[in-house]
């Protein structure tokens, strides 16, 4: 009998890597996920669509059932937004998966902070707040500029910079708008910020890519480039301190995404989590060190996998830039069949069609597209990457439909925040 699991909201890729292992699968999704899916995603897999992010527990007992007749080995996710659903999951079957606490310590970041503060772990000076009072208290303490962002979140939703006393009012009004309650505060990390996406075997933390990060408007991200520039002693004092945050916050087995800022004291831990990192890195860590963190993880998940000895060699350089277009509706897109067939390119995707609307980049998913290359170093996959995009042009013109000055684009920003702010549902781990 093949070796059963279950997974939460997966993607086509990954239901292709579990067939690859040859495991039995049962996959959990939201009807929203469900619908999304091609048609043709789903094979010979069982499929529980639930609304199971607001309730779990008949999510909860639905898998018991199906575990108590054949036991799954393991329940995983990739997904963001299902790290919560597959911690719940693990405990209530008693699986070896990575622990509600962890998943609570990542997925609140002012319990994080004060976690691995109290462990003396890239201590970064935070607090949480909830009125402009208490931005200019933190201001006054540790000085401008200074980070205020939900407490929980991702796709870099919500981030704002504050870099005066005078300039807290009108962040305050922009922070009240979203109807963030309660927000955090942290000290502003001055330097390039970079992630290291590992593996964990058994409590013993195994860096894999680390990639330089590029980042636009707003603090969304715009690019990556794997291997990231490090001199040998920096890239050790990156592996030690993503060690030690992966030892503090218990990550003992599976993936794990850091991201970390070098500043002038040493690199520090700007927020981590129990999956892989987004933005294509997976590709981009496949091409340069001959590794696929997702059925990497899985295999290890599944009990299929032997432990990595050590960091795996970098073969060449890999980069990705996202596109850039101004909002409105899109009319035509030139270039892109050029950049397509450049022989570095690796993946190309526009999210965008002609006669689509293009909205102003609030997060991630705003972006035009992607362009994923691969070169002989880091520097000359950037470089390429940076130039192909430069050559595609979204062409778009006035369209009142595309506007979001007003109501609806306060609107749509509010329901996003809310959307990937996880923390409400961390009191069912807890």
């Amino acid at each position: 009998m093949n070796t059963r699991v279950c997974l939460v909201s997966p993607k086509p890729p990954m239901l292709q890597r579990a067939r690859r292992l040859k495991l039995d699968v049962v996959c959990v999704y939201t009807p929203e996920e469900f619908r999304k899916l091609p048609v043709d995603a789903v094979h010979d897999e069982i499929c529980l669509v639930l609304r199971h992010q607001s309730d779990p527990r008949e999510l909860v007992d639905s898998v018991r059932a199906l575990h108590d007749r054949t036991p799954f080995t393991a329940v995983l996710t990739v997904q963001e937004e299902g790290v919560i659903t597959a911690a719940l999951l693990n405990d209530a079957l008693g699986l070896n998966g990575v622990s509600s606490e962890t998943v609570a310590l990542l997925t609140d970041k002012w319990r994080m902070r004060r976690h691995t503060a109290e462990r003396g772990v890239s201590a970064v000076r935070a607090a949480v707040a909830s009125s402009l009072a208490d931005i200019k208290e933190f201001g006054a303490a540790h000085g401008y500029p200074l980070i205020a962002k939900p407490l929980g979140g991702s796709a870099s939703v919500g981030i704002h910079k504050i870099e005066s006393a005078e300039a807290a009012e009108s962040v305050y009004a922009a922070l009240s708008e979203l109807d963030l309650r309660q927000f955090l505060l942290e000290e502003y990390l001055e330097g390039p910020e970079i992630s290291v996406d590992a593996l964990s075997f058994h409590g013993r933390h195994v860096p894999i890519a680390i990639a330089d990060k590029i980042t636009g408007t707003g603090f969304v991200e715009f690019g990556h480039a794997i291997p990231a520039q490090l001199d040998p002693s920096l890239e050790e004092e990156v592996c030690r301190t993503v060690s030690e945050f992966l030892d503090a916050v218990g990550l003992r087995d599976g993936l794990s995404h850091t991201e970390l800022k070098l500043t002038p004291a040493g690199p520090r831990v700007v927020e981590g989590h129990n999956r892989r990192g987004g933005d294509r890195i997976n590709t981009m860590t496949h091409a340069v060190h001959g590794i696929d963190l997702e059925e990497a993880g899985l295999a290890w998940a599944a009990g299929l996998l032997e432990p990595l000895t050590g960091r795996p060699a970098a073969n060449g350089g890999a980069a990705v830039v996202f596109f850039e277009a101004e909002p409105g509706r899109l009319v035509a897109i030139e270039g892109a069949d050029e950049a397509r067939a450049h022989a570095g390119v690796v993946e190309f995707h526009l999210n965008f069609e002609v006669g689509q609307l293009i909205p102003r980049v609030r997060w991630s998913l705003d972006r035009a597209g992607y362009v994923v290359v691969t070169a002989e170093t880091a520097q000359a996959a950037r470089d390429l990457a940076q130039s192909l995009a430069s050559q595609v042009r979204f062409v778009t013109e006035p369209d009142p439909a595309a506007e979001e000055d007003g109501a609806r684009a306060l609107r749509r920003y509010r329901d996003l925040v809310a959307e990937l702010n996880q923390v409400p549902d961390v009191d069912a781990l807890t």
